[in-house]
C-alpha cells in the first residue's frame, strides 16, 4: 500500500531502512486503536481460530493457515496467504459449508469505506484468490456512527464490496509489476513531492524528500489557505516566496504573501475593533480536553464521540483585574460528564462572553452535554450561547510571519506573545498527548507516581491554553 501511494516510499522502506523514522506516540496510538477495533470485531465470530504467529513468521503463519483451511475451520483470524512475492494476512475469513467457499472481512477503524480501503482489500483478495482460496464474498467492516453505548450489538457495518472490487481486479497485476520493477532498480525512483506526500496519509519519508528538494523555510507552502492551489503553483515552477504571482492569489493570500516577504505584521485594527466590541465583560476563558475512543465507552456516545474529561476556566472581570481560575480533571474510568457538568456550570455562571479558541468545538461539546443531561440543559445552553471566538479575528484581520500556514493557538500564541508562550518541552503539549495521558491516568496498570506526574502535566497544559487566550485577548484590546 505504501507503493500504491508512491513508488519512492516503497523503495526507501526496503533499500534505505535507516531513513524510516521511529514510530512516534501518535502513530502508535493509531496502531493500538486499530488493534482494539479488530479484537472487538472478532467477537462477532465466536469460536474463531487465531493464526497467532509473529508478524514476520511467514513460513509458520502460512503453515498454520493451511492446516486451518484444510479442517474447514468456521472462522479464522489473521489467516496468511502468499502469491508471487506478495504476502497478506486477512482480519477474518469464514467458511460456508454449503457453498464450500470463503467470505473475507477486512476490519477498518473508520466510520465509512474509503477508496484506499478498496485498494487495500482488493490487493489482499488478489493474493488470496491466486493462492487458491475459493472466495464467495468480500466485506469491509467499519464502525457504525449510529451505534450508542451501552448497546454495541450494531457497532459494525458490513459493507459488501464484492462487486466494486471486480473492476479493480484486473488492474492489480499491472500495478504490482510496476512496483516490483521500481523495487529492483539500482537507483531511487525519481518522483517529485506532491499531494501524494500526504494522501491518503502522510508519508514517513516526507521530511527526507522535502529536505532533498531544498524547500526554503519560507516558501510557497508557507502561504495559508492555498490548499490544492499550492500544488498547481508548484507544478508551474513557483516555489520561492518572491516568485509567487499575485494574480493567482486572493486578497487575503496576497496580504499574507506581503507579510512573508517583508516580515512586517499585518493588522486590520478596524476589523479587530468591530469584532471585540461585541464582547461583554466579565470574559470567561474556557478550554476542554476530550477523549474520543473508537469503541464507545460512555452512555449515549458512539464511535469517536468527543467527551470532555477536563476543563480550565479563567475569568477576567476587567482588563486590570486579577484572574480567577477554575479547573476540573477527571481521574478514573467512570463517565467524566456527571462530575464535570456541575463544576463547569459553577465556573461559568453569570454573565459575560465565554471566550473559546475555535469556539465551535467547545460549543459542540456543550450541546452534546445538554442532550446527555437534560436537567442541566438551561444552564449549559446559557454558557453555549455566550461563546465568542478569537480565532476568526486572527484569521481575518491579523497575520504574522511566524504563523506560517497555521492559525492554531500553538502558532499564534508564541508569535504574538513571545517564546515564553510556546508549548515546546511540555510533558503534555498538544491534544493527542492529553488523550494519551488521560488513558494512562485511568488505567489500573499505571504506577501512582506516573499518574501524579501526568495529572500535573494535564492541569498545566489545559491551564496554559486559557492563559494564552487571556494574554492574546488583552493584546487585542491593547491594539484598539
Amino acid at each position: 500500500m505504501q507503493g500504491y501511494q508512491c513508488h519512492k516510499n516503497l523503495y526507501l522502506s526496503i533499500h534505505q531502512k535507516h531513513l524510516i523514522p521511529p514510530v512516534g506516540p501518535d502513530l502508535q496510538a493509531l496502531f493500538d486503536q486499530g488493534n482494539q477495533v479488530t479484537i472487538e470485531a472478532r467477537k462477532r465470530f465466536p469460536g474463531g481460530m487465531l493464526v497467532d504467529n509473529p508478524a514476520f513468521d511467514f513460513v509458520g503463519s502460512l503453515k498454520k493457515t493451511r492446516d486451518l483451511l484444510a479442517m474447514h475451520t468456521a472462522s479464522i483470524f489473521e489467516a496468511a496467504f502468499e502469491y508471487k512475492g506478495c504476502y497478506a494476512r486477512a482480519d477474518v475469513i469464514t467458511y460456508n459449508q454449503q457453498t464450500q467457499r470463503w467470505s473475507i472481512y477486512e476490519v477498518k477503524s473508520s466510520t465509512k469505506t474509503k477508496d484506499e480501503h478498496l485498494d487495500d482489500v482488493g490487493l489482499q483478495v488478489w493474493i488470496m484468490a491466486n493462492a487458491g482460496l475459493p472466495i464467495e464474498k468480500i466485506s469491509i467492516m467499519h464502525l457504525n456512527n449510529l451505534c450508542k453505548y451501552p448497546n454495541l450489538d450494531n457497532l459494525f457495518i458490513e459493507d459488501d464490496v464484492t462487486d466494486r472490487l471486480r473492476s479493480l481486479h484486473t488492474k492489480i497485476a499491472p500495478r504490482l509489476n510496476e512496483l516490483f520493477k521500481s523495487i529492483r532498480q539500482d537507483d531511487v525512483p525519481v518522483i517529485d513531492i506532491g499531494a501524494h506526500c500526504f494522501e491518503p496519509r502522510e508519508c514517513q519519508f516526507t521530511e527526507h524528500c522535502w529536505k532533498q528538494k531544498n524547500i526554503p523555510d519560507v516558501s510557497l507552502f508557507s502561504i495559508p489557505g492555498l490548499r490544492e492551489k499550492k500544488w498547481e503553483l508548484y507544478s508551474e515552477g513557483f516555489l520561492q516566496i518572491d516568485d509567487v504571482p499575485k494574480d493567482k492569489l486572493n486578497e487575503k493570500q496576497n496580504i499574507c504573501l506581503e507579510v512573508l516577504k517583508s516580515g512586517q505584521r499585518h493588522i486590520d485594527k478596524a476589523g479587530v475593533k468591530s469584532e471585540i466590541s461585541k464582547w461583554k465583560f466579565p470574559l470567561v476563558f474556557l478550554d476542554f480536553e476530550t477523549i474520543n475512543p473508537a469503541i464507545p465507552r460512555y452512555i449515549g456516545t458512539g464511535p469517536f464521540t468527543q467527551v470532555p474529561f477536563q476543563f480550565s476556566v479563567h475569568i477576567l472581570n476587567s482588563l486590570d483585574s486579577e484572574l480567577i481560575h477554575y479547573e476540573y480533571l477527571h481521574t478514573d474510568e467512570t463517565d467524566p460528564r456527571p462530575n464535570l457538568i456541575p463544576k463547569l456550570i459553577e465556573a461559568c455562571r453569570g454573565e459575560g462572553s465565554v471566550v473559546a479558541y475555535y469556539g465551535q468545538f467547545e460549543a459542540g461539546r456543550i450541546q452534546e452535554m445538554e442532550d446527555f443531561a437534560p436537567e442541566f440543559k438551561e444552564q449549559l445552553e446559557q454558557i453555549r450561547t455566550r461563546i465568542v471566538d478569537p480565532l476568526p479575528i486572527f484569521r481575518e484581520h491579523i497575520y504574522d510571519k511566524e504563523f506560517a500556514d497555521s492559525y492554531s493557538i500553538k502558532s499564534v500564541g508564541p508569535a504574538i506573545l513571545g517564546k515564553n508562550f510556546s508549548y515546546e518541552n511540555m510533558l503534555v503539549g498538544e491534544g493527542g498527548a492529553a488523550q494519551r495521558a488521560f488513558e494512562e491516568i485511568i488505567s489500573n496498570k499505571t504506577a501512582l507516581l506516573r499518574k501524579n506526574e501526568l495529572k500535573e502535566a494535564l492541569i498545566e497544559y489545559c491551564k496554559k491554553d486559557t492563559l494564552v487566550m487571556v494574554e492574546l485577548v488583552k493584546w487585542l484590546y491593547d491594539l484598539v
